[in-house]
């Protein structure tokens, strides 16, 4: 038994309270962590984990046994980590990524892709929506998320400020005129709008830093990349991400109804959940799309 990895293999196992998304992380089979861990059981004389088919829970032994294997780790980070050499095999494995659906993901995707070309054996799980993934139920390793403030067990990085201003074709303008302000737009004018998928109802627009209700849409969706398409069609008055109309705006396709208006306060923020321990292949990732996302911010 390799101490080093058992301790490693420990930690994880501790935090994801899963055999399976520990042996993903690590891109070795479950029975090489149940193997590894009954052999540091044994070596212990001490069970580590109470477990079933169903649930793996740690024992009071674990729980006072995993604070000395993490700061172990720690010290080992810090004695060789700035001069430890990565092994092919630490950059290989599947890396889970969540963002919201958009125009803009896709692009971010297709640069990721590119420039995980020296990496062959690295594999990407995308995950677009608007539904919160967990890290631990959902094995997520990196996300993009919109929000205020980001989670305290996030590592993080604000990404770039939301800006979405209400847009519609010019077609759509001129045949029925620029509404007043936006609560007679969404009474008196056909309107689009995000679909909750929790409450089965529109979203509510964020503008200026107030709320307002959509009681009826003429198209409702849960993609924003749909929501752009029926803009386009001359169709609706939508409120869409800037970044995913800048294309638009240029080619005359779309204008901004309230140029001055939008919504300041939300945030894009790149991020992976705090731990112990992080693969190396998620880590490598992590810093090829915070390079992507900060290095692009005029697209």
């Amino acid at each position: 038994m390799n101490r080093l990895d058992a301790l490693k293999y420990f930690v994880v196992a501790a935090e994801t309270l899963s055999f399976r998304a520990t042996a993903e992380r690590f891109s070795v089979s479950p029975q090489v962590i149940t193997r590894v861990m009954g052999e540091l059981e044994n070596e212990l004389g001490e069970q580590l984990f109470k477990r079933n088919t169903r649930s793996v829970r740690l024992t009071d032994f674990g729980v006072q046994w995993l604070p000395k294997a993490e700061q172990f780790l720690r010290q080992e980070t810090v004695l060789f980590g700035a001069s430890a050499k990565v092994s092919d095999s630490e950059l290989s494995g599947m890396v889970r990524i969540t963002a919201p659906p958009s125009v803009y993901s896709d692009w971010v995707l297709k640069q990721l892709l590119i420039a995980l070309a020296p990496y062959p054996d690295i594999r990407i799980d995308w995950r677009t929506g608007f539904d919160v993934l967990k890290t631990v139920e959902d094995q997520i390793d990196i996300g993009l998320r919109i929000t205020q403030t980001p989670d305290d067990n996030w590592v993080a990085k604000k990404i770039r400020m939301l800006n979405e201003p209400v847009v519609a074709s010019p077609a759509l303008v001129e045949r029925l005129g620029l509404p007043e302000n936006i609560e007679d737009l969404i009474a008196r004018f056909p309107v689009g709008s995000l679909l909750n998928t929790k409450t089965n109802r529109p979203w509510a627009w964020y503008v200026n830093d107030e709320l307002f209700p959509v009681y009826q849409a003429q198209v409702v969706t849960d993609d924003n990349k749909a929501l752009l398409q029926a803009a386009l069609s001359g169709r609706i008055f939508a409120q869409l991400p800037d970044m995913d109309c800048r294309h638009y705006f240029e080619t005359g396709e779309l204008v901004k109804v309230f140029p001055h208006s939008g919504s300041q306060k939300w945030a894009y923020y790149l991020y992976r959940p705090k731990q112990t321990i992080t693969a190396k292949r998620v880590l490598l990732v992590y810093e090829l799309l915070e390079k992507i996302y900060l290095s692009h911010r005029a697209v």
